[in-house]
Order: structure tokens, then sequence, then C-alpha cells
């Protein structure tokens, strides 16, 4: 630009024969008049020369005696779109100056596109609520039992960020745990024994750049939402942001098993990563050959009404979801009574699935309170008596049903409770040290964007 700037001007001492010079070496037909700090006097055309010199005026004159003085000009930096408005209406070149009138910029309709810049990508992925066949998602049931869970996702989300950098480090933020690691390459990583889940997923996904990720949650740890899930499905959208060739949803979710369960072991099914990935309200199912999500319109209404009449109740505890998984598969194999309890489990899923779609609430209500004496047959590692206490105390005061979310022994209860007796279950478990809390059911599942850095 400075160089098309010094071939465009000259100096307010200069002639009129030196304007014409530079006139005839540009394609623009035009010259622009500086004082010597730089500050545009005027601008001077073939056209105002040709009318001095018809004039009876001589090509020696100094050129600020031709130039036009009252020219259109903008603020350097002025947006593309003021520009091209200007331009259409019959400009073929706008100086653009800064505050003190000085020429710093020449537009012409031959704006270049704005270069490329650095961009970071942003994800969030929403936790889910299981209201029945929770057991059934794990692989060594449903490999031989073909197997269903109905859930929804919520307005609780995890977050993440992921700032690509210009050397090969990789430094990883964990708001949650209030943690931070740092490596020096991918390999490094790899290589480093003792990696959280964050740095597992990212060994699986490989990126071929160093960055800075950071990663934060709506919800506690060990709630019992599926928070771990959401924070992988989130994790892997946000590097899936600068693909090129981008995962689909089934995708995202396969990878999330894939670093979660297997790769950093935490044990658990499968939905909470399909829930996650593909998000709104949804009968998902298991079998050898294929998972399935399918999801479930429902009126506006019934959505409305549902919503209204779920309490989310936080009982203050948190669990190890996988330890827990250990524990009850462990009980699961050694008991084969165990396979009749999850068929059931399947059963009552496809039932609340009925009643959901047709629009009967109520006995979805009552369904969930079988689901959860169900539940407590699969591991006496389910419940607790000071859990106990709070789930009788809600039933008590007005509630048709509930269930703990997730593995059990903490976390959230999800209670069903009819608009009349709302007030009363929540004065109950609240007495009892629990918090209720409120939420919005998220129709979408995770979804990433990509903003520029600067």
């Amino acid at each position: 630009m400075q160089k098309l700037i010094r071939e465009l001007t000259v100096g307010t001492d200069q002639s009129i024969l030196d304007a014409v010079e530079c006139i005839e070496s540009g394609n623009l037909q035009i010259a622009f008049v500086v004082e010597p700090n730089q500050r545009l006097a005027g601008i001077v055309t073939n056209g105002d020369i040709r009318r001095y010199l018809l004039q009876g005026g001589t090509p020696n004159q100094p050129v600020t005696v031709c130039m036009n003085r009252q020219f259109r000009a903008v603020q350097a930096g002025t947006p593309r779109e003021e520009l091209l408005k200007i331009f259409d209406l019959g400009y073929n070149a706008i100086p653009g100056l800064d505050h003190e009138g000085r020429l710093k910029d020449i537009y012409t309709i031959h704006l270049t596109a704005n270069p490329e810049t650095p961009v970071l990508a942003r994800a969030r992925a929403p936790v889910r609520m299981s209201f029945c066949g929770g057991g059934a998602d794990l692989t060594y049931f449903f490999i031989d039992h073909p197997a269903a869970v109905l859930s929804c996702t919520v307005g609780l989300y995890a977050h993440a960020t992921l700032v690509p950098r210009d050397d090969s480090r990789i430094r990883i933020f964990s708001e949650d745990l209030d943690r931070e690691e740092s490596y020096e390459s991918l390999q490094d990583l790899i290589a480093n024994a003792d990696k959280g889940l964050l740095a597992t997923i990212i060994s699986v996904i490989r990126p071929r750049y160093g960055f800075d990720f950071y990663l934060h949650s709506d919800f506690p740890v060990g709630s019992g939402l599926g928070g771990s899930s959401a924070a992988t499905t989130a994790t892997i959208a946000a590097f899936n942001e600068l693909r090129q060739d981008h995962w689909n949803t089934y995708e995202i979710a396969e990878l999330a098993f894939q670093a979660e369960r297997l790769c950093f072991g935490i044990a658990g099914g499968w939905q909470d990563q399909y829930a996650s990935a593909f998000g709104g309200i949804n009968l998902i199912e298991f079998e050898h050959q294929r998972n399935m999500v399918h999801p479930i319109r429902l009126e506006d209404a019934t959505r409305n009404e549902l919503e209204a009449c779920l309490l989310l109740c936080d009982t203050g505890t948190t669990h190890d979801s996988g330890k827990l998984h250990e524990i009850q598969r462990q009980e699961m194999e050694a008991e084969s009574a165990q396979t009749d309890l999850l068929h059931q489990s399947v059963t009552l899923c496809r039932r609340m699935h009925r009643h959901l779609i047709r629009s009967e609430l109520r006995d979805f209500g009552l369904c969930l309170h079988e689901a959860w004496l169900l539940k407590k047959q699969f591991s006496k590692s389910v419940s607790a008596p000071q859990l106990d206490q709070v789930y009788a105390a809600a039933i008590a005061s007005g509630a048709l049903g509930g269930k703990l979310l997730g593995a059990g022994a903490g976390g959230f209860f999800l209670f069903y409770v009819q608009p009349q007796h709302r007030q009363a279950v929540i004065r109950a478990v609240q007495s009892l040290g629990c918090q209720t809390t409120n939420f919005r059911f998220e129709p979408h599942g995770v979804v990433s964007w990509r903003t520029k850095i600067k």
C-alpha cells in the first residue's frame, strides 16, 4: 500500500507537469497532492489539468493551482460496506486519512478480500437425564440382548475452547478440576504415563498442531448427569470444528466412547455420549451390530408440561460413576437374575416411551417410580439410607415418582411432581439439605463454531 501511495502522490511544491507524469504512470487517472507532513491537500485528475490549460494556464505552474480541494475522503480503516456504497456512486478511488488528515490508504473498486486471520474453535455439549434403561446400555448386556434407553438433554453444558498455537506445545486448562497440564509436543503427551481425561481424548484425536485448550462446566463433578461424557463430547467437537473433513454426530459419539471408556478406562455404558452428541429427547437403541438414535417429537404442550413437572434435586453428595459401574457390573455378572432385571428395564423403557408420545404424562411419572425401584435391585451400591430418606420425603409430599440419575450413590434426583405439590416437595427435600435446580430441555446436541482470535 505504501508503494501505491508513493506512486500516486505529488507534493504541493511540484508542478502540473509532475502531476501529469504521476497520473499517466498509474491506471486510476488521478494524483493525490500532499503537504510535506503527508496531509492531503487536494486531488487532481486529467480533467482538472485540461480545464486549467484551456483557460490559459501553463504546465510549469504549481499543481496546487488546479487541484480539487473539495474531495471525498474517508477515515482509514473504514468498513468495506461503506466503501462499496461510495464506489457505487461513481467514485473509482477514495483516499483514506488518519485523524490528522494524513494520507494512509487509497481504496479502489479492486478491494482485496481481508487476509485470513487465526481462528479459535469453541464447542458446548449438554448433559443428559436418563428416564429409564440405564444399565442396559452396557456392552456385555446388549451384545446378546437388544436394549433401549429413554433420555433427554438439558441446558447445562460442558464448554470447550481450542486456541491453535504456532509451535508444537500443548497446554490444557480444566477449570472444574483446577488443573493445568503442559506438554512440549503431542508425542510428549502420548508418552506421559499419568495423563488425565482431556489428555487422553487428545491422544485419540492426535491433532497436528500445538494449542491451548480450556474446559469448564455448568454442573458439578459427580452429578450423575453424564458430565464426563459431555466434557469429552465438547472436546472432540472443538477439534472437529477445525477439521476439513468433519466427523458426523455418530462418529463424535463413538470417539467419545472410545476415549472415555476404553482409553481412559471410566467404566460405563454408551448412552451418555450419544445423548450429549445428538441432544433432544431420544429413544436410543443398542444392538450387537448398530446403535440407533430415534428423536422423539412431542407436541409443544406435552413437552412444556413435562418440563414443568420435572424437578431436579441436588443431593449434595457426589459419586464416582466409573467405580460404581464396575461394582455393578461385577454384581450383575455374578448373578444371572440381573439379566432378567435388565430385560424388565428395557420393557419399562419402551412402555415409558409409549406414554410419552401419547402425552400420558401421569403414567410416565408413575413409571419413574417403577424405574427407581427396579434400579435399586441392580446393586446395593445404587442407593444409601440418606438417599432413601430424600426419596421417601419427596413421595410423601406428592411426587408421583423419581429416580437417582446416573450410576447412583449420589448426585441428582429427578422427580415428577404435579404443580399442586411442587412447593411441598421442594420444602421437604430442602429440609433434608438438598437443593432444587431449575432447568430447561435442550433440543440440540453438541454444537461447535469458530471465531477470529483478534
